[in-house]
This record gives structure tokens, sequence and C-alpha cells, in this order.
């Protein structure tokens, strides 16, 4: 009997020791979690320090280049704060001149999509010789494009201060679509819409394409400094 019962623990100490190397063996080959994708995967690859430039043109005129500074930060797993410092060159000493601020929320949704709530203030070129400030706001929803990266509706407000008549007050913006690719740690940016001005019995509508591109870094002196060399030189 003694004998039996030896075999008999030997046979499930054996058993054991399969069931729990199997064990181990699938725990040591599980698959890591895969990184989240879409609009929570685009996102979460955006937190940090960006430079980069932005040109909008108005109306299909050209408008001189800024340059900025982004730096993102992810406050909760659906909730992300970024902010937008703008800088110009001054045209006489060619030292850099702040130009304006904008902070953004950008809220992750159940449903597979982002939205943005942007607001900020800073001036732009009315013409050659003339800045005026301005400020905005601006809700957009961001979903994934079938062609890669994010794609985005929106609405919003633009004011304009000093204008003749009051023109630049209450600006309405109109067709407000953006597109939102990155690659290779280059994000690029690009936002269309038209602003419909209106005073009295005037009223007048711009067309405004934005463009920007940035890459990861923080040092928007060196940026600066290597646009304007590689512009003086050609």
């Amino acid at each position: 009997m003694g004998k039996v019962n030896r075999t008999i623990g030997i046979g499930c100490k054996l058993a054991m020791s399969l069931v729990v190397g199997l064990i181990m063996s699938i725990i040591g080959h599980t698959e890591p979690a895969s990184a989240s994708s879409g609009i929570e995967g685009f996102f979460e690859k955006l937190p940090g320090d960006w430079v980069g430039t932005v040109a909008q043109p108005t109306d299909g005129k050209f408008a001189e280049t800024k340059y900025f500074h982004v730096a993102t930060k992810q406050l909760s797993p659906d909730l992300y704060e970024t902010v937008f410092t703008y800088y110009r060159l001054d045209a006489k000493t060619g030292a850099p001149v702040l130009a304006g601020v904008s902070g953004m929320e950008t809220k992750i949704n159940a449903a597979g999509t982002a939205t943005n709530i942007l607001t900020g203030k800073g001036d732009i070129l009315v013409d050659v010789n003339t800045r005026k400030p301005e400020s905005h706001e601006l809700t957009e929803v961001l979903h994934t494009s079938p062609a890669g990266g994010l794609q985005g509706t929106g609405n919003g407000s633009i004011n304009v201060s000093g204008m003749l008549l009051g023109l630049g007050k209450n600006g309405t913006v109109q067709g407000y679509s953006s597109t939102w690719i990155l690659s290779n740690d280059v994000l690029k940016i690009s936002q269309r819409f038209k602003v419909r001005f209106k005073a009295f019995l005037f009223g007048k509508t711009f067309t405004i394409a934005t463009d920007y591109t940035a890459k990861r870094g923080s040092d928007i002196i060196g940026l600066m400094n290597s646009a304007e060399a590689e512009r003086a030189g050609h």
C-alpha cells in the first residue's frame, strides 16, 4: 500500500509540474498589449514639445511665416491640454517677437471621435504695414481619415479689433475643415475655412488656408535662426 501511495504521490506531483509548466509557458509567450489605435493612438503620440512654422494665406495672398512652440500634456486617459505660442521676426531687427498664444483642450469621445476646443489671441497682418489684434474661438470634431491621420469639421468665431466701421467684429467661421497627419515625428495640420464679417449694411468674406508643420523639440530660437539663414542663402 505504501508503494502505491508513493506512486500516486509522484504521479500527482508530475501532473502538477506539467500544469504549472504549461501555465508558465502560456504566460511567457503572451503577446504584449497592443498600442491604442485610431483617435486614441494618435493623441497618445503627441505629448511633449514641438516647434515648427505656420503660413496662413488669406484669399490666396501670401502671408508672413510665423514660428510656433507647442506643448502638449495628457491630463487623463481621455483629456489633453495643448498650448501654442507663436512668434514672428521683427522686420527691422530680426529679433523674435511674441505674436500670439492659443490654448486647446482635447476630449476623446466614446464614439471614437475627439473634440477640440481652441481659444486664443494674437495679431494678424491686415496689409503690408498694418497689424491688428485678434481673438478667436473654435470647436472642431475629429475622426479618423480613410487616407490616414485625422480629419475634422467645426465652427467658431473671430474678432479683429480696430477695423473700419467695426467690420472685424463678430466674424463667423464657415465651412471649416482640417486634416492632421503624424509621420516619422513630423506633425502636419491643415485648416481650410472662410470668415464672414458683417457690420451695418457691409459684409466681407475671407478665404483662409492655414498649414502647420512641426517637429519634436523646444528650441524655437534655433529653428527661427536656421530658417532665416536658409532663406538668406537663397
